[in-house]
């Protein structure tokens, strides 16, 4: 016995055929989809590709780095590795104020007290707060605060050594390798101007180390002393916010600093200079003379809309974050953008990563921001696709 056709099923079928027609006809996006986005530039300037090119300077190795945007605008034997000297204490605070607390009491050792070279002249025994070393090594760039500082934190400098070549390690200064805490010359210990470039970055971020490295005078209350800094950019410089001088027979004359003015903060490193005061400043006016910060795109703000297949609506897509650049006036590279998107699947939640924007002068890479959904995105259902299809045959 043969079932019968009823007009209800027969509808049905109908609906699955053409359903299957319609899901058969809808193409699927590729892979990586691609969309070139022009932009229009408030400022006539233009990236500076070309770090091999800037000022004279005497410094055996150098670099200019503008921070905001981490782009490198001047390069001199950056990755030639050289002695550091106390520059090595950059990193010895950075530990400090990722791993102590700056109320502690430390104790100073015979080993730390009887350290030459700069000195606070501290005694064995001598108690003294965490917070007061740190001023100390970083303005008067004491050796006997720096190896107090490394037997606090980690017990022994052999151990706070340790510590230090892993987080350069962590921190992609691949040729950096620390032998002390506080620079004095030894083998095995040694740097590069841009490996100590992405060691200030780092510890700029903590408040308390811009702050004491831009401090001119502190006095230590307790005891009635006070410490200059040895960083005369200060005083002498417009925007000047630190960082760390240093000098021994091997490195030679040698200081990282940072200063900031209108959007940027530039952070220079001269290594075996002859004049490290002149070269600093020649680079710190290089980049501010000659470089603008250019705002492309801001945090959220939209970029694109897409239509998707099998989307409920349409995804729309800003950045994670401001979209800056710096650009120079005196070259004539257009800047341009692309958005690419990584491989979509539906549903999209809102806020989820979903490819990055480039921005380009030239063939040379800007930037590149991560690009997250605005909206979420659902899958439309079979009946939704039917209806939509059914529409647009209209």
């Amino acid at each position: 016995m043969h079932n019968k056709l009823t007009p209800k099923h027969a509808f049905l079928f109908a609906v699955t055929a053409l359903a299957f027609v319609l899901v058969m006809q809808i193409r699927l996006p590729e892979p990586s989809a691609v969309v070139w986005l022009p932009i229009q530039p408030q400022l006539n300037v233009l990236h500076y590709a070309h770090k091999d090119k800037g000022p004279a300077i005497t410094a055996h190795a150098a670099i200019l780095f503008e921070n905001t945007t981490g782009t490198v605008l001047y390069g001199k034997n950056e990755h030639v590795r050289r002695s550091p000297a106390s520059l090595t204490k950059i990193m010895t605070a950075l530990l400090a104020f990722e791993s102590g607390r700056m109320d502690d009491t430390v104790t100073i050792s015979r080993r730390a007290a009887g350290l030459g070279g700069s000195s606070l002249y501290l005694k064995e025994g001598q108690q003294i707060p965490l917070r007061e070393l740190m001023y100390g090594m970083l303005l008067r760039s004491g050796n006997d605060a720096a190896v107090a500082v490394a037997e606090h934190i980690a017990g022994s400098v052999s151990a706070f050594v340790g510590m230090m070549n892993q987080r350069a390690d962590e921190l992609g200064a691949t040729n950096t390798r620390f032998a002390n805490p506080h620079g004095l010359d030894a083998h095995n210990h040694y740097s590069t101007a841009f490996d100590l470039t992405m060691l200030s970055r780092t510890a700029l971020w903590h408040k308390d180390f811009a702050e004491i490295v831009g401090t001119v005078d502190h006095t230590y209350e307790e005891k009635g002393i006070t410490w200059r800094n040895t960083n005369r950019l200060l005083w002498s410089y417009t925007g000047a916010e630190g960082i760390k001088t240093g000098t021994t027979g091997q490195a030679g004359n040698c200081l990282a600093a940072a200063a900031s003015r209108e959007g940027m903060q530039l952070i220079t490193v001269v290594l075996g200079s002859a004049n490290r005061w002149r070269d600093t400043t020649t680079l710190l006016d290089y980049g501010f003379d000659n470089f603008d910060k250019v705002v492309v795109a801001e945090k959220g703000a939209l970029l694109a809309q897409v239509s998707l297949p099998h989307g409920k609506q349409p995804l729309a897509i800003v950045p994670a974050r401001d979209i800056e650049v710096i650009v120079s006036d005196q070259n004539s590279a257009d800047i341009s953008t692309q958005l690419h998107l990584a491989p979509i699947k539906l549903p999209i939640k809102k806020g989820a990563q979903i490819g990055t924007y480039e921005v380009y002068s030239g063939t040379a890479t800007l930037a590149s921001i991560p690009l997250r959904a605005a909206n979420g995105v659902g899958r439309l259902t079979l009946w939704r696709m039917l209806t939509r299809w059914i529409t647009k045959r209209k």
